[in-house]
């Protein structure tokens, strides 16, 4: 299964979502967004993403 990193409208803060997924809601501040107009920073396996993830919000401090 494939995965992208997007980055919430609202908060910053990047999450994983399914690369199927037609919605995703982000886990810090409620948004719901269209994954296919969100802000990618990454796809691929779990664990690519999950690095993407970590990495893009230890930036945020």
């Amino acid at each position: 299964m494939r995965y992208v990193a997007v980055v919430c409208p609202r908060c910053g803060k990047a999450s994983a979502a399914r690369l199927d997924a037609k919605r995703h809601q982000c886990p810090y501040c409620g948004y719901v967004m269209q994954v296919e107009s969100a802000s990618i920073i990454a796809v691929g396996s779990a664990r690519a993403v999950r690095e993407a993830v970590v990495r893009h919000n230890t930036q945020l401090g």
